[in-house]
């Protein structure tokens, strides 16, 4: 399992949106002050696949803190869209998402069911004059996705996919 790419991912999309913990956590004091902690839950699920003759990237990105996040790339020339939403895109193992793409709807749905035993997590990098500390854990989902569009379904083979449940840790290291 590719971990410290996964975890990048993930602070890759959180950075993506515009938030960072320290801005977007409710706490005390100021982030040059004290460090700030957040605790984030979700799921993680990247894929790809191949319309026709180009090949497709999709991103199924859910965390509880920050954003639920839909990414679709279709070929290399970056026709692709994201779309946030307050709901998940993952209930009771039954993937349902969907974002208008090129003028049409693409649906990506299917299974991601938890698989194995927990993996624990600590990572520790530097990002934006910051300091994060990751630690907490993460459970292999099994997938089973496709996305259907323009009335063609893509089956979607599927890397990275996994819940996580993670304490952040983020520390100004800029100083004042």
């Amino acid at each position: 399992m590719r971990t410290p790419l996964a975890l990048a991912a993930v602070a890759t999309a959180i950075a993506g949106l515009g938030l960072s913990p320290a801005t977007a956590s409710p706490t005390t004091g100021t982030a040059a002050e004290e460090p700030t902690v957040t605790h984030e839950r979700g799921v993680v699920i990247e894929c790809g696949g191949t319309f026709g003759d180009e090949e497709v990237f999709v991103s199924v990105y859910e965390n509880d803190t920050f954003a639920n996040v839909l990414q679709v790339v279709v070929g290399d020339d970056g026709l692709g869209r994201s779309r946030e939403s307050a709901a998940g895109f993952v209930s009771r193992g039954e993937v349902r998402a969907s974002l208008r793409l090129d003028g049409r709807r693409v649906l990506v749905s299917g299974t991601a069911t938890r698989h194995g035993k927990r993996i624990a997590v600590h990572e520790e990098h530097d990002d934006a004059g910051q300091h994060i500390v990751v630690d907490g854990f993460h459970r292999l989902l099994r997938t089973d996705l496709t996305m259907l569009w323009k009335g063609r379904t893509v089956d979607l083979d599927c890397g990275e996919a996994f819940r996580y449940d993670l304490q952040v840790t983020t520390t100004d290291t800029t100083g004042d």
